[in-house]
Parts: structure tokens; sequence; C-alpha cells
């Protein structure tokens, strides 16, 4: 037996199959939690630490930006690789080295300022000391990123989708109300941890809640898929019979990487999501900014976030029970329209009513994340390429949100302010709330031509 059997074998160290309740139901739990876990390396649990970063490496904001733009998408650029391990060593496996690396990544970042000190002294006069920052900066959040935002949320969906099938719309729905509820909230309770024990200290709390914290919970619990475990999908429940008959629910056929990411609707998808992801991000990394740009304080602004978590907890689980029951493409078109809302809103008006358009605006497109994002690929593509596929998907998704902060940062340097951004998101996702009406699952057409 390898030393892998030995530490990360299905029945190590228990037998899945051997307790009353169905392992599905672990799963579901546990894959929850690691999608939560994520949050230091999420956008939202970044932004609030961009003004101790300003300060303590002595960039300016478009400086701050622009190193989150190109780590951020460097790290989508290496997802779709990791996205092939995800389909060779299981989900249990990559969730154990992501976690660790995310946990050594966040010490890092609480450093960020000596290692930029240290690499200008080893380099003396042949490097600036902001060019410097920067090099450091960006490797920072190239790390955070990747295998935060990437790995360790990419690896918990995914594991989630092979357990969860005729249900999945329901369990990512049920998950989703702590995720978006927690996302949300991050903003807040990060900046209270800042404000009580200091910016290094915060992230180092952190690490230290996901490794060893996290990392032993999720090799305890995390298997990759019922098979190995000699179990079932959905928790051993039987499928609707409704469904046997419905082409919606059919896997004709496993698409590869190439097959999927030559489809209308991985696109259709994949670009809702990336705006949804870059509007959003860029939002979220300038909050403090923007409510002054907008005459506003600071904590008006922040305390949005939760009535945008609550109003994401309620469309999470509505999204999850419909995407069940309904075509996807329906339901991708609700979340664009979401994003439709939030940027004409901000672009457009003011006092209470664009504090209606942010909650409303957000509070939709981010509630349709969690269940549709776990949902589209596994019955628009099947499982055995998952990983490859979601990694290509994860990777737009990234770098999409690389984007946002550094167009919401130009914006505010060179016009003035953010309403350019806020009017081409809004009017972008118009055209592509439109373009979803054609995103039909390719497995409906493959089985109606069987049929035929």
């Amino acid at each position: 037996m390898s030393i892998r059997e030995k530490a990360f074998g299905a029945e190590v160290p228990f037998k899945p199959a051997s307790g009353r309740l169905h392992y599905g139901w672990i799963i579901a739990v546990a894959g929850t939690i690691g999608m939560v876990a994520s949050v230091p390396g999420q956008t939202i649990g970044v932004n609030v630490f961009n003004e101790k970063l300003i300060l303590a490496l002595g960039l300016s904001r478009t400086g701050v930006s622009a190193a989150y733009f190109v780590g951020t998408a460097a790290s989508g650029l290496l997802l779709p690789y990791a996205g092939r391990l995800f389909d060779r060593f299981g989900a249990r496996l990559m969730i154990v080295g992501a976690s660790v690396a995310l946990a050594l990544s966040l010490c890092y970042m609480s450093l960020v300022d000596f290692a930029a000190r240290g690499v200008g002294d080893v380099l003396g006069g042949a490097i600036q000391a902001s060019w410097a920052s920067m090099l450091c900066l960006v490797f920072g959040f190239f790390l955070i990123r990747f295998f935060g935002q990437g790995l360790v949320m990419m690896t918990s969906r995914n594991m989630i989708g092979k357990w969860w099938v005729a249900h999945r719309g329901k369990i990512f729905s049920i998950g989703g109300i702590a995720v978006t509820v927690c996302f949300s909230l991050a903003p807040k309770l990060f900046n209270e941890l800042i404000e009580t024990f200091g910016w290094r200290e915060s992230w180092r709390l952190m690490a230290l809640a996901i490794a060893p914290g996290f990392c032993l919970l999720a090799w305890l619990l995390y298997r990759d898929n019922p098979a190995e475990c000699g179990l079932t999908v959905d928790g051993g429940k039987e499928p609707n019979r409704k469904r046997e008959g419905d082409p919606e629910f059919s896997i004709v056929q496993e698409f590869t990487r190439g097959e999927a990411v030559r489809s209308f609707p991985f696109w259709a998808f994949s670009l809702v999501f990336a705006l949804q992801s870059c509007y959003f991000t860029g939002y979220a990394f300038h909050v403090i900014d923007v409510a002054n740009d907008l005459g506003r304080t600071a904590d008006s602004m922040l305390n949005l976030f939760v009535p945008i978590a609550a109003l994401n907890a309620v469309i999470s689980v509505f999204v999850g029970w419909m995407s069940d029951k309904w075509r996807l493409k329906y339901l991708l078109a609700f979340m664009a329209m979401g994003t439709v809302i939030a940027g004409l809103g901000l672009a457009a008006l003011d006092g209470v009513a664009l504090s209606v358009a942010i909650v409303l605006g957000f509070g939709i497109s981010g509630g349709c994340f969690g269940a549709l994002s776990g949902v589209f690929m596994p019955r628009f593509f099947g499982l055995k390429h998952l990983g490859a596929i979601s990694g290509v998907f994860a990777s737009i998704i990234v770098i999409g949100s690389s984007v946002g902060p550094l167009v919401f940062s130009l914006a505010r340097s060179y016009l003035g302010g953010y309403s350019l951004p806020n009017w081409v998101a809004g009017l972008v996702a118009l055209a592509l709330m439109i373009s979803a009406y054609w995103a039909d699952n390719p497995q409906r057409k493959l089985a109606l031509k069987l049929r035929s």
C-alpha cells in the first residue's frame, strides 16, 4: 500500500458507508465549509486590507489595483491545469494541499512589506522600492487568489457536484445560504478583526483557522466520489420519476474540455459569471472610495452587505430549487438581470433608490452565483472531465475578477469617478441577459436527436 493510499484512502480513517446517515449529506456540509473557507482568498475578503497595504507598501490605489490584476490574472491562467489535477488526484488530496498552501500564503501577506524591503535590499539600486513592493504584492495576490478563490473553491464545489445529481440544485442552494451570508458579512467581520488585532495579526489568525483548522476537517471528511466509498449518488434517494424522460436531465455524452469550450452555452454562462465577478469585485474592492464618490459614509455602504446577504440567501434557495425543475438558461437570464439592476442603479440613481438597486442587484446576481455555478457544468457536460472543464470556467471567472478593481481604479484616476464602469456593466449585462435565450443544454439537443 502506497503512502497516498495509507493517508488518503477512501476508508481512512473510517468507512463512509458504515454510518446510518448517507455520506452524501456529510459531503454537502463539508464542501460548503470548504467554499466558506476560501473567503480570505476572495476579493470580498481582500478589499478591506487595501488601505493598510497602501500605507505599508507606499503604493497608490492604482498600484495596488494593478498588482491585484496581474496576480489574479496569472493565477487564473493556471487554473485549467489545476482542474486536470483535480481529475487525476481527486478532491481529498487536492483540498489538503490547497488549504495548507492558502494558509502559508496568508502568512506571507502578513509580512509582504518586509518581503518588499528584503527584495529591495538584496537587489540594491537595481530596482526602485516601489517596484519591489509591486513585485512582492503581485506574488502575494497570486498565491491567495490561486489557492483561495481558485483551488479551495473549485475543489469543494466539484466534490459536491459528484455526489449529488438529481438533487444537485437543492443541495447547492442550501449550502449557498451559508456561503453567500458568510461572503457578504466578510468585509464587516474582517474590518472588525483589523481594528481589534491589526491587519498582520488578522491574516495570521485566518491562516491558523485554515491550517491546521479546516485542513484537518477536510482530510477527515472529504471524499472524491460515492463509487469509491461503495455508495450511490443523491444521498441514496430516488430521483423524481418525472425527470426520467426529460431531455434536460439526460447525460447522453461526456464532453471533453475542448468540446465544452467550443459550445455556445459554455460561453454564455461563463461570460455572465465573469461579468458579475468583474463588476462586483471592482465595487467591493473600492467600496469605501465608492462611498466617498457617492457622498456617503463608509459604514453606510458596508452596512448594505447585510441586506445583500439576506437576499442572497433567499435567491440561492429559490434558484437551487428551481434549477432542479427548470431549464437553466432562464435562471441565467435572471442572474444577468441582477447585474443590470446594480450597474444601472449605481450609474443613475441616488438616495434610497440607489440603496435598493445595490441590494437587489447584487443580492440577485450573488444569490444565483453559487447554485448555478455548481449545477450547470455537470448537467451540460457530464462528470468525467468535470475538473478540466471547471478549471477553464474558474480561470475565466478569476481573470474577470482581476479586471474589475483595475478598471474602477483607472476610472477614478482618469475620469474622476466610477460612472463609466457602472454604465458599461449594466449595458453589457443587458446584452448577456438577452443572449441567455440561446444557452440551451447541449445534452438536451443530443437526447432529442437520439429519439428522432
